[in-house]
This record gives C-alpha cells, sequence and structure tokens, in this order.
C-alpha cells in the first residue's frame, strides 16, 4: 500500500497537486523503498532537492521520469511523476525528511515520513550477505593491511555491477580484481554456502585523522519461490516449483576501525618512511672511468612493504664528481598477497679530476612490523679510478652542461651566385594536367593496393610498424644542436612504433628486455653500449669526439635492428 505524506494544492484555479510518497514503511535492512514525486495539473516535473535524505538513505537509482495521461468525461488530466530507488544504510527508525521545491515557479513542501527497518541481525534471511576481511586490526603507518571483499549466498542471485569504495586515510595497491565472479563450496555454523571473491586491497595507512576500512555495497537480484496457493482444480502442485520470483536486495559489508600504532622512539635519522624488509644494492657499469666520460651508478632497492611511499635520503657525491638528476623505475612482482617489487635509480655521473674519487655508502632505516625493531641496510663504498681523457678533451675549456653551446650553426651565408627566375603561366598546362592525373590515381589506387598488400594495410598498428624505420630516421635528420640527446629520442620513437610500446619511458635497460629475444647478443650489446653513449655525451664535453658521427651511427644500427626483425 502507498503511503501518502503529501496532498499539496499548489493553486485552486490551476488544480495542480503534488503528492510525496513511498511504496512501504517497513522493510528489512537491505530491501529497497521507493520514493515518488507526482505532479497533476502541469507538464512540467516537479524540480526537487533530495540531499537530506542522504543522511539515512542511499539512493540507488533514480530519478526515473514518467508521464501519464487519462482522459475523464472529454476532459485530459496529465500526472508527471519522478522515482527514486533508496536503501536504508542502517536499521531502525529513520525518516525521509521534509523535502521541498518547485512546480512552474510556485513553492511546496512536504511533510516527514517515518521508515521502520528490522535489521539484518533481527532478520531471519541470511541467505545472501558481504563481509570485509583484514588480516589485521591493528597498524603501523606504512604497514600493509590486506583487504578481502567476500560474498557468500545459498540462494540464487545475479549481481549487478558494482564499484570499490574510496579508501580515504590509505595508499591503495591492487591485488586481484576477478573478471568474473567465481564460486566455492563452504559451510558456517552447519549451514551450506557458496562464497566468492569480489576483490582484494593492499591498504597502507597514511597520516590522517580517521583510519576505517569502508563498507562496500552491491545490488543483487535474489530469486525466491512464490508463496504457495491454495488448491485449485485447474493447478497441479506439481508445477508450484516452476514459478519463481525474483526480489531486488542491497547488501553491504559492515565499516571497520583500524587502530595505528605508534612507531617506537628514537626514530633513527635516516629514516624517510619505509616499513617492512629492505635490501640495497648499488654498482657502476664499468671499473674505471675517463675524464669527462660520464658513468652509470645504479641504486637498486628491492623487498616486502610500502615500496613507492618514500624515498632514499640524499645523496652527497663529492665535488670531483658532476651529479645528473636519477631516472627511477618501480617494478611490482605479480602474484603476491604482500606488496613485492623493486625500486631502482640510475645516476649519469661525471668525473671532472684524474685520481681515485670514492661513491658513497648509501644507507637507509626502515621499521620491520614482523620484529617490531629498527633495521638498517646499506651499501659498501665504490672506489672509482678515473684517467685522463683523451688528447685535447680533457684540455678542453672545462664547462659544464650549462656552459656548453654550439656555435656557427645559424649562420647562413649571402648567396653571390646567379639567380634563376621563370614565369608561373609556363607551368599552368603542366600543372592542370598533373592534377587531373593525380585524381585518377586516388580513386583507382586502393583496388591494386588492396589486392597486394591485403588487410594489413587498413590497420593503424599495421602502418606504424612498417613505417617505424622512416619515422625514426626522420627523426634523425631535424636540424639539432644536441646530436647526442636527438640519437636516443629517435630511437626510442623506432623502437616504441615497431613494437607497438605502450610506455614513452624507455631506457638502456628496457630496451635490453624488449630485443633481447629478437635481436643477437653482438648486435644487443652494441645497441646498450651506443645508448650509453648517448646518455653521456647529452652533458660531457668529452663526447664530443663522437658528436659527428652519432647521428650516423644510430642510424646504420636501427637498419641493422629492422633487419633481423623483418
Amino acid at each position: 500500500m502507498r503511503i501518502f505524506a503529501i496532498l499539496f494544492v499548489l493553486n485552486t484555479v490551476w488544480a495542480k497537486t503534488v503528492q510525496i510518497s513511498v511504496d512501504r514503511n517497513r522493510l528489512d535492512e537491505g530491501e529497497l523503498v521507493t520514493l515518488s514525486v507526482e505532479v497533476s495539473g502541469s507538464e512540467n516535473f516537479a524540480k526537487i532537492n533530495i540531499n537530506p535524505i542522504k543522511k539515512d538513505f542511499e539512493i540507488v537509482s533514480g530519478p526515473s521520469q514518467q508521464t501519464n495521461i487519462q482522459w475523464i468525461n472529454g476532459s485530459m488530466t496529465s500526472t508527471k511523476t519522478l522515482s527514486w530507488s533508496l536503501s536504508p544504510i542502517r536499521g531502525g527508525s529513520l525518516t525521509i525528511p521534509s523535502l521541498s521545491g518547485t512546480v512552474d515557479g510556485k513553492s511546496f513542501r512536504g511533510k516527514p515520513i517515518k521508515i521502520q527497518v528490522k535489521k539484518a541481525s533481527d532478520s531471519d534471511d541470511n541467505s545472501v550477505f558481504i563481509i570485509g576481511e583484514i588480516d589485521k586490526s591493528k597498524a603501523y603507518l606504512g604497514e600493509q593491511i590486506t583487504l578481502t571483499y567476500k560474498l557468500f549466498k545459498n540462494k540464487n542471485i545475479s549481481i549487478e555491477p558494482f564499484q570499490m569504495p574510496e579508501f580515504p586515510g590509505f595508499w591503495v595497491e591492487d591485488i586481484y580484481t576477478p573478471q568474473r565472479v567465481q564460486y566455492r563450496n563452504v559451510t558456517i555454523k552447519g549451514v551450506k554456502y557458496q562464497v566468492a571473491t569480489l576483490g582484494q586491497k593492499a591498504l597502507f595507512p597514511l597520516p590522517s585523522e580517521k583510519h576505517s576500512i569502508p563498507s562496500i555495497t552491491v545490488k543483487v537480484q535474489v530469486e525466491s519461490k512464490r508463496k504457495k496457493r491454495r488448491r485449485d482444480p485447474f493447478f497441479d502442485p506439481f508445477f508450484d516449483s516452476f514459478f519463481t520470483e525474483t526480489k531486488t536486495k542491497i547488501i553491504r559489508s559492515k565499516e571497520q576501525k583500524v587502530e595505528i600504532l605508534p612507531y617506537p622512539e628514537p626514530k633513527p635519522f635516516d629514516f624517510s618512511g619505509a616499513v617492512g624488509s629492505f635490501a640495497i644494492i648499488a654498482k657502476t657499469d664499468r671499473d674505471t672511468s675517463k675524464v669527462n666520460e660520464g658513468f652509470t651508478f645504479t641504486i637498486s632497492l628491492r623487498g616486502t612493504g610500502n615500496l613507492g611511499l618514500f624515498s632514499l635520503p640524499e645523496i652527497i657525491f663529492p665535488d670531483e664528481i658532476e651529479a645528473f638528476p636519477p631516472t627511477d623505475k618501480y617494478e611490482k612482482d605479480s602474484f603476491r598477497d604482500d606488496i613485492t617489487g623493486s625500486h631502482i635509480w640510475e645516476y649519469i655521473l661525471m668525473p671532472r679530476t684524474i685520481g681515485n674519487i670514492t661513491l658513497p655508502r648509501i644507507q637507509m632505516s626502515y621499521f620491520n612490523p614482523k620484529t617490531g625493531n629498527w633495521e638498517r641496510t646499506k651499501t659498501d663504498p665504490i672506489i672509482i679510478p678515473i684517467l685522463p681523457g683523451e688528447t685535447g678533451i680533457s684540455q678542453g675549456s672545462g664547462l659544464t652542461k650549462r656552459e656548453v653551446e654550439l656555435i656557427g650553426e645559424d649562420i647562413r651565408f649571402i648567396h653571390t651566385g646567379p639567380i634563376h627566375l621563370s614565369t608561373s603561366g609556363a607551368h599552368k598546362r603542366n600543372t592542370v594536367f598533373l592534377i587531373y592525373l593525380c585524381s585518377i590515381l586516388v580513386f583507382a589506387s586502393p583496388t591494386f593496393i588492396s589486392k597486394f598488400t591485403g588487410y594489413r594495410l587498413s590497420t593503424a598498428e599495421g602502418r606504424q610498424i612498417r613505417g617505424a624505420l622512416r619515422t625514426g630516421l626522420q627523426e634523425l635528420k631535424k636540424q639539432t644542436d644536441k646530436p647526442f640527446e636527438k640519437a636516443s629520442k629517435a630511437f626510442y620513437i623506432y623502437l616504441k612504433n615497431k613494437l607497438i610500446l605502450s610506455s614513452h619511458n624507455l631506457d638502456s635497460g628496457s630496451v635490453h628486455t624488449y630485443l633481447k629475444e629478437k635481436i643477437p647478443s653482438e648486435l644487443m650489446d652494441k645497441t646498450i653500449s651506443l645508448l650509453k653513449i648517448c646518455d653521456a655525451g647529452k652533458y660531457a664535453p668529452g663526447g664530443i669526439d663522437r658528436e659527428a658521427t652519432i647521428l650516423a651511427d644510430m642510424a646504420e644500427l636501427m637498419k641493422q635492428i629492422e633487419k633481423e626483425m623483418i
């Protein structure tokens, strides 16, 4: 039975009325109630603010619109109805507050509607429910909490699309998201259920005033048998089992609070937020180097914990070395419940003087929540002998990367030879003929091209792969005063197009990963070596001996790789 909250006459002359009603005022927790706003005598729907109801109800759907026209005794009556499906967010006595709005510029206000919701604990229907499982209710800042949402059922149901909730106060990493819901059999307190995992997340608490695991809301259609009918001579009781009905139900997991534990005091001076278990390794790509010849210094941090949420302590390099901003890469291991992976930083270091240079020890303190203690990982110092540079190079001006400029490329000399001019009229006839010829070729060429090249020509990926070398070589031909940077950029453009890569962040390490199964090892070594020369040459005055040939060398390298990958 529909319960009317208001029968409001806006204007007795216009005979316009507004009715605000619900389809029932008693329901179980998880069931839906329909709120309707019906306008009679107007061609417009009501404009109404329903935000006040969000305190006790969640809007599942709506507003839906419905128009009903009736003819009574030769006169037409029109009603316009807006409807919302609401789900109570808790059990007990709830209220739809007084709602206000307008119709055709006239204001109206309804009266509050009382809704009695039977709590889930008081209901006998436990046929379908959701729980949120967490592996711990007490955690340190940065410590992983594994959350798993599970759905239990012992009736036939269908699940409508749903979204994971927001997790304020947490950094979230996805562990498992099923492509489709799969069930397995379990028994709870003697009752058989089927259970499915809706999703699994790794939550890392961040500094915040509140840390709570939110509830997840899922809308399901529950199938149940219709109530048994009385004996009827025209219906056999055998057919009762074939008559079922579906009922919409909103199910939610319970919100859970997480207690944040304080770190033990005192905190180490080199603690930067790392929580878990980690090991750090440092290495260089060579044992010796030369003045103004760059080399790579790599720091690898591997472990289990809140990787990506902290950085290394600041590294102070010796004055004899110029250090350029590092590139960093984060890789997460798949198929692990505990977030495990590695974070890699690569520095290009440029020695400026002769002698032994000591790269500093890298150390970092972290908190291990399993032991409850502070722990430290560190590397040993690395000594690199620096030899004199090439003749004529190390004796150069010693300019830094900000002071080195290529000059003389922007001078255009005055042309002193004879100038040949021609009139445009002499070419008009040939131009018209050429336009007609091109038009014929444009219309006729698709038939012949498709015959010999097949359908692949029509795909964007096919064109991109075949044109990769051409695109890379065109990039090399562009005017530049930074040949080393241009050479590496052209190669990465070529590789991205050739392999249809989505990432723009390529380096020598990723190039090795992508090409190791596609080209011989000798060509791979040559590729990595040339890319490292490009990296060093971007900043080093000492790289000027390859400046004149680096573009040609890179073009030849791309052609060799193209032959191997055909």
